[in-house]
């Protein structure tokens, strides 16, 4: 694929102005437009998403036409549209009436799991916070503090925040002794000085892995036994990503002090949550987590416009016919091509598709960028991690005739890929 003098001009201004901290992007896309579930490059060439935009998107690239309510700064006074968000979001929190839930608005993912930091010590009184090794919060200082993906921040603007201890993540497959060895170590920290426990209900920087379901079970139960708050992140899985509305209703009984929101919220626009219970969303007091522009009335229109479309009939059960297909679908690629696939991770509609070398002189991360480079020249946009997984994450409105392009689309990438018929020269542009 040879990339366009008009794309090459983009990229290259790009790097004259943009900061290098602003991008993960290991492809030569610029884009222009974007609708339904494709995007639009420079030169007009149209893209399938197969990641929803980093869920941020999950219900495609729509214009959302808005009531035009005035965005005076929320947090200076009541406003209608945040009200009415606030009030329809407490009625999913699993487990507690609405009525005992409270909601907090902000910009962000990453500020979401800052406030969390703030919450759990000022409703315990208490400094530790535990997260899980591969797991990711975010970026500012207090979620990057938490954030432990591999090959994703460096040490050069440390001390990072205290306190932060971090576990042992365990997925579906570990077994026993991986359990008792994270255990071991969370009895080590003295369950009595511990805040909180802010979990990544599904590792979506790791491969789409869920928390092994003994460990989250022992988890919750220690919190409730010894006080210690229980907040789980689901800025990229709520929604029905996994399923249900919440990736934590995936484990039964499991009941979170709060449950952090981010991406897809704001359909497009900056916008994010804490929803909890009130006993512990009243620990903190007037601005001491309040940002101008948080909850602002063009973001809660939209987040009312998402809600409104993913209530309408025949929405859940459309997608779980299309969490089927895609379940199917990867199947069928793994067991076509084993000899590139090594494995599938994920649940619901969020899976890794882990590629594996067939060269000795590449090592799998290479293979899996000259898959995706491949499905990238076919019309397929994925990305990839810094490791040898693919991610799968199409819009959860889909059309089942782009969800089977998509998987095409990859099956002929994967064959490409086994019949040597890729340019290494594409590696250029991997990071």
């Amino acid at each position: 694929m040879s990339v366009s003098d008009n794309t090459q001009s983009f990229l290259a201004l790009d790097k004259s102005v943009i900061a290098s901290y602003q991008h993960l992007s290991e492809l030569p896309l610029v884009i222009k437009d974007a609708h339904g579930s494709y995007l639009v490059d420079v030169d007009g060439k149209e893209y399938l998403d197969f990641t929803s935009g980093a869920c941020t998107m999950n219900l495609g690239y729509q214009t959302f036409k808005g009531q035009g309510h005035a965005s005076f700064p929320f947090p200076y006074t009541t406003a209608l549209n945040q009200v009415e968000l606030a009030q329809r979001l407490v009625k999913y929190y699993p487990g507690v009436n609405s009525e005992d839930v409270r909601v907090g608005f902000g910009v962000c993912g990453s500020e979401a799991n800052d406030a969390a930091i703030k919450l759990c010590r000022a409703y315990t009184k208490r400094k530790k916070i535990v997260a899980f090794k591969g797991d990711y919060h975010g970026t500012t200082f207090g979620a990057v503090s938490m954030t432990t993906l591999p090959g994703r921040i460096s040490d050069k603007f440390a001390p990072m925040v205290p306190e932060i201890y971090v576990l042992p993540f365990c997925d579906e497959t570990a077994d026993n002794e991986a359990l008792d060895e994270c255990l071991l170590q969370l009895a080590f920290l003295d369950y009595e000085t511990i805040a909180g426990f802010v979990i990544e209900t599904v590792q979506g920087d790791m491969g789409m892995l869920p928390m092994n379901q003994k460990l989250m079970t022992m988890l919750y139960n220690i919190a409730k036994t010894w006080g210690i708050a229980f907040v789980v992140d689901e800025v990229q899985m709520a929604f029905y990503r996994t399923g249900p509305f919440f990736a934590i209703e995936n484990y039964a009984e499991v009941i979170p002090d709060a449950i952090l929101m981010g991406k897809h919220l704001g359909g497009g626009v900056p916008l994010s949550c804490v929803m909890g219970k009130k006993e512990f969303m009243d620990a903190l007091g007037p601005c001491e987590h309040a940002f101008s522009m948080a909850g602002n009335s063009e973001a809660c229109e939209r987040a009312l416009v998402v809600l409104d479309l993913i209530e309408k009939e025949g929405f859940r059960s459309t997608l779980d016919h299309s969490m089927m297909i895609l379940y199917e679908g990867l199947n069928t690629l793994k067991n076509k091509h084993p000899k590139s696939v090594s494995h599938i991770t994920g649940i619901g509609f969020a899976f890794g598709l882990w590629i594996k070398s067939i060269d000795q002189r590449l090592n799998n991360n290479q293979a899996c960028f000259m898959v995706m480079y491949k499905a990238f020249e076919l019309g397929l946009y994925t990305m990839r991690l810094g490791s040898n997984w693919l991610r799968i994450e199409p819009q959860l409105n889909i059309s089942n005739d782009d969800l089977q392009k998509g998987l095409k689309i990859l099956d002929e990438a994967l064959t490409a890929f086994e019949n040597g018929q890729i340019s290494t020269d594409c590696l250029k542009w991997m990071l």
